[in-house]
């Protein structure tokens, strides 16, 4: 069974959205977007597949998302890192969250293109990534699903060591829905 390793790199909290914003869930909470508008909680969603089952990766998820109900900004669809990674040393993974703060409902499959740098050198550059509805599920509005992303152990250990966000970068941009 995969060990998991969970990290909270000094609550390290990146956002990226195709209008990229970079906040915790402590400073957004002071931004002006943040205040002009009440946001609904979040929601965490998982796949038909692991409803029901007991998955310490999702649970902590779900954990995170119940501790941080607030994330993002109304009218954006947006990829956030809570600072989690996990694997064994053949699969290793960084857990990032998909969230819908739109009023649209997606429930297909889609994909993105991710680019994540952290003082200036690059971790992910131009990784297109799949939205797959039967691995993190359908996202109806305010809500939010894991979606893991394959790392390798150069690539976790730099992640390990982000722990100023004014360093870091991320964007998310060219979401694409995929043919039914």
């Amino acid at each position: 069974m995969k060990k998991v390793i969970v990290l909270m790199t000094s609550l390290l909290l990146l956002t990226g959205c195709v209008k990229v914003s970079f906040t915790g869930p402590k400073k957004e909470e002071k931004t002006s977007q943040s205040t002009s508008s009440k946001k609904e909680p979040l929601t965490f969603v998982r796949a038909d597949q692991y409803k029901d089952q007991d998955n310490e990766v999702l649970e902590a998820s779900e954990k995170f998302i119940k501790e941080h109900p607030t994330l993002g900004e109304p009218g954006k669809l947006f990829v956030f890192f809570p600072g989690f990674t996990f694997g064994d040393e053949e699969n290793r993974f960084a857990l990032f969250f998909i969230v819908n703060r739109t009023t649209t409902t997606i429930d297909r499959d889609g994909s993105f293109v991710l680019n994540l740098e952290y003082d200036g050198e690059p971790l992910f550059k131009d990784v297109t990534v799949d939205y797959e509805i039967n691995e993190s599920g359908v996202l109806k509005p305010n809500t939010v699903a894991a979606m893991p992303i394959k790392i390798t152990k150069e690539q976790e250990e730099k992640m390990k060591s982000m722990n100023d966000s004014s360093k870091a970068k991320m964007s998310f941009k060219d979401f694409k829905f995929k043919d039914k």
